[in-house]
């Protein structure tokens, strides 16, 4: 049975032997497109060719997880000679079916070709919130039990901003007030911000989840301040989402996962890590022998075959031990000036 896989999981796998499959497919076609059909069945024809009979077995594979509709725009499928070892990972795009063998994975084709990471989106208002998944760059609704949809959801007959509230005590009702104060709109939206931070730290399911805020600037920073468990993500989108549709929702914050990724890369090398990198592969190859790497920087695809082609094996056989030993691996584009690979010590 195909396993579900991330790259960096694969990273500390056994190496598999060559030739390793690396099948690209677009599952968003293959549901309703003839031609992409015929594509992957003559793909298939053609690694049974390349490979002999002893790939039938990722063959079954791959047609298996086609019968199951993943609910992915596409997937990667990798595999050795044996086809007993079937792995996959989720992809956000793929324009139609391909394939290709090598002597090893090629951890920088999947690091350029893999998919955001997921995260939990909570979009604050003063007084209601709403939580959506941010899976495979789409964004969807969230349901979680026991989730307070609104302030008064949360704070019940405890609500102070405009409402009559009561409590009864030795069978006497004591009344609290019927006006409207923005001192006590205040705290009620404290107050329900943290049965928010409660609920949500107390989800098994969420609980490691990276959150991203949404909302006006105001209510994201009072979440901020109120915060002491849940882990938010270092990007947030400062406006008011009440009004838009989940794909619009996704087009905002994709677009900020995407710049927030490509300037942390490129201040990392050029302004936090600027007098800290080594670029001598020799140097960095002994570093990651050593375990020593905390962050490796690696030119993209087209500028290595571009500048070094016969160093890309090397490189990537630096990134196979970077991800194995959980340093962080970055793909920067857009910086010629930079090496192909820096690295920076622990």
């Amino acid at each position: 049975m195909a396993i579900k896989t991330t790259v960096s999981e694969l990273a500390k796998l056994p190496d598999m032997n060559a030739p390793v499959i690396t099948l690209n497919l677009n599952l968003n076609k293959l549901a309703y497109d003839a031609n992409e059909q015929l594509r992957v069945k003559n793909i298939l024809k053609e690694i049974q060719k390349e490979i002999g009979p002893s790939i039938d077995s990722f063959v079954n594979e791959v047609n298996d997880l086609i019968r199951q509709e993943l609910p992915y725009d596409g997937i990667t499928m990798i595999s050795d000679r044996s086809g007993s070892n079937v792995y996959y990972l989720i992809r956000t795009s793929v324009d139609e079916a391909d394939y290709h063998t090598d002597n090893s994975i090629d951890f920088l084709l999947l690091l350029s070709a893999s998919p955001n990471a997921d995260y939990t989106l909570l979009e604050l208002n003063r007084d209601n919130s709403k939580l959506y998944q941010l899976q495979n760059k789409r964004v969807s609704p969230l349901a979680v039990e026991n989730y307070p949809l609104t302030v008064q959801d949360a704070l019940g007959t405890e609500l102070r901003g405009g409402e009559l509230n009561f409590s009864g005590r030795g069978g006497q009702t004591q009344y609290h007030g019927h006006n409207e104060t923005s001192q006590e709109k205040q705290i009620d939206q404290e107050r329900y911000y943290h049965v928010l931070e409660d609920l949500l730290k107390d989800d098994p399911s969420l609980r490691e989840h990276d959150f991203i805020l949404m909302g006006l600037p105001q209510n994201i920073n009072l979440f901020k301040k109120l915060n002491k468990a849940l882990k938010l993500a270092d990007i947030s989108i400062d406006q008011s989402v009440q009004s838009l549709a989940p794909d619009k929702i996704a087009e905002l914050v994709n677009k900020k996962i995407e710049d927030y990724n490509n300037t942390h890369s490129n201040e990392a090398i050029t302004k936090v890590f600027r007098d800290k990198l080594f670029t001598d592969l020799n140097t960095i190859q002994n570093m990651l022998n050593s375990d020593q790497v905390r962050h490796l920087f690696v030119a993209s695809r087209d500028e290595i075959n571009g500048h070094d082609p016969e160093s890309y094996a090397k490189i990537n056989v630096m990134i196979k031990q970077a991800l194995a030993q959980d340093a962080d691996v970055s793909v920067v584009k857009e910086q010629p000036d930079m090496p192909l690979v820096s690295a920076v010590s622990h």
